[in-house]
């Protein structure tokens, strides 16, 4: 069976590592893009199953801003997003709702807790 792709958009390349080790032992194929035009490249390269995508990379809401462009897009707007951000537990969050149309399904908080991303990722893989 082939390992279900999921690609990690974030410009902290300490996170991306922590979360590709977390990942790939979970059995999960992994790509990384380190800001939100690499990560549109990539998504259409590989058509990955689901995305983690950071809010805050080099540019303010640079995440956010691609999730727009990947709606935009046909070939890539029925992919999940799950973002990832410090912000997802503080007061900021509520100005980023999770959208359907973004296909934005929930927030992932920094620093990201291993069992509680596995336990998401699995349940909008399904």
């Amino acid at each position: 069976m082939t390992p279900k792709r999921i690609l990690i958009v974030d410009d902290d390349p300490d996170l991306v590592l922590a979360t590709r080790l977390v990942l790939e032992s979970a059995g999960y194929a992994v790509d990384e893009a380190s800001n939100g035009e690499s990560g549109l490249a990539r998504m259409r390269q590989t058509k990955p199953d689901l995305v983690l995508m950071d809010v805050m990379m080099a540019q303010p809401l640079d995440g956010y801003y691609t999730t727009q462009q990947i709606a935009d897009d046909p070939a890539l707007s029925q992919i999940p997003i799950v973002m990832v951000s410090s912000i997802a537990g503080s007061q900021y969050a509520a100005r980023f709702p999770t959208n359907q149309l973004l296909n934005i399904r929930e927030f992932v908080s920094k620093p990201i807790d291993p069992e509680q991303l596995l336990a998401k990722i699995k349940r909008h893989l399904k």
